[in-house]
């Protein structure tokens, strides 16, 4: 199995049709069907053919997934090593939503304004899925919310810190509130991050109790479900500063007694950093300087 071959593999699950991928591979239909039955005599049936169009089976969902993991990390990978003299890459960073990634966004900006080759990646999404493509190499650093334990990566803890509270609708009476407390909340319908959800340090620093709280759904980026809030169908319990309230129907209520989450950039111990990965980390260790244009 070749990488040539995952691209290949990858453009046909893209356009689900083995002539069109082949035209935007420019390469022949014939040429390209016997790179994918060199590939499925490896690995198995891959594609159900019918008359509508391929249809990927299981082993061809697996390998789909897998395939775009190893097809980023090589590109990853030759696009780092191919820097020499100058500084020239690709920085990989994920995280949730969250302005706590100004400060690395600042660090990169004052790096690239003196390595303009270096570019940079942002992939947003849950805990979960940040750590999983950490692990793997895709990601060179992770952007992590408490509660969350650092301690099995290299981390650096920064500065900005972000509020948990409730994102809720104006016209609700938790939003003619100041703060919102956990005796507020107990009989309300409450969604909640996936990450979140049966978190005991949580519970205990706010006073939630997960067993009897009514959680009617839940989420991994809080955008959709501030549409779920928008609805009235339920308060999402959430950090400040992620959804822009301004002028909406929409307000965040902090949580009182007061809770603030710290945020880290990690990455893992056992990894080998690219040169664009190192001199970040050299920028963020160095005072913010003022670049704005």
């Amino acid at each position: 199995m070749e990488i040539q071959q995952l691209r290949y593999f990858l453009a046909v699950v893209e356009e689900k049709n083995i002539t069109r991928a082949a035209r935007i591979l420019r390469i022949s239909q014939p040429a390209l069907s016997r790179q994918l039955q060199r590939l499925e005599d490896e690995t198995g049936p891959l594609f159900d053919r019918t008359p509508g169009g391929i249809v990927l089976t299981e082993s061809g969902y697996y390998l789909a997934e897998r395939a775009r993991e190893l097809v980023t990390l090589a590109d990853k990978i030759v696009t780092n090593l191919a820097a020499q003299e100058t500084l020239r890459g690709e920085l990989y960073i994920g995280g949730g939503e969250t302005e706590s990634l100004l400060p690395v966004i600042r660090s990169f900006k004052q790096m690239q304004l003196r390595h303009p080759d270096v570019t940079i990646r942002i992939h947003s999404g849950n805990g979960q899925d940040i750590l999983d493509k950490l692990d793997k190499g895709i990601l060179d650093f992770g952007l992590v919310i408490e509660p969350f334990d650092v301690n099995a990566y290299h981390h650096l803890k920064l500065d900005q810190t972000d509020q948990w509270g409730i994102l809720t609708r104006r016209d609700h009476p938790l939003g003619q509130q100041a703060t919102v407390m956990a005796d507020d909340l107990r009989d309300l319908p409450l969604i909640v991050s996936e990450q979140l959800q049966g978190n005991r340090t949580f519970a205990e620093r706010t006073g939630l109790d997960w067993d009897t709280v009514h959680i009617v759904g839940t989420y991994n980026l809080l955008f959709n479900a501030s549409l779920l809030v928008k609805e009235g169908i339920g308060h999402a319990v959430c950090l400040d500063r992620i959804i822009n309230t301004s002028g909406s129907e929409l307000i965040f209520v902090p949580l009182a007694p007061a809770l603030t989450a710290n945020t880290y950039l990690i990455w893992k111990k056992q990894a080998i950093l690219s040169r664009p990965a190192k001199t970040l980390l050299e920028w963020m260790s160095r005072p913010q300087e003022d670049t704005t244009f």
